[in-house]
């Protein structure tokens, strides 16, 4: 007589977390990866910076500022001004 096979599953195979990037593609020189993001939790500032072109875009943030949300809000107020 053989033993009878169990029915119980393996644990559940971790998920790999990808950080956010910090990096962006710039909409004024169109070089990839040029925009670098910084946040000052401090002072509450949110920059962002092109490292070719120079453009500097600079808005406040909070505990749950992350850097592809003040890109976003840099493309948000270059959409305005055009």
């Amino acid at each position: 007589m053989g033993r009878r096979k169990s029915k119980r599953k393996g644990a559940p195979r971790q998920k790999n977390i990808v950080p956010l990037p910090i990096l962006f593609d710039c909409p004024f020189c169109n070089h990839k990866q040029a925009c670098e993001v910084k946040i000052d939790r401090i002072k509450n500032l949110g920059r962002v910076s092109c490292t070719v072109c120079q453009e500097m875009y600079q808005t406040s943030a909070n505990y749950l500022t992350e850097p592809i949300d003040i890109y976003n809000d840099w493309i948000d107020a270059c959409e305005k001004e055009n």
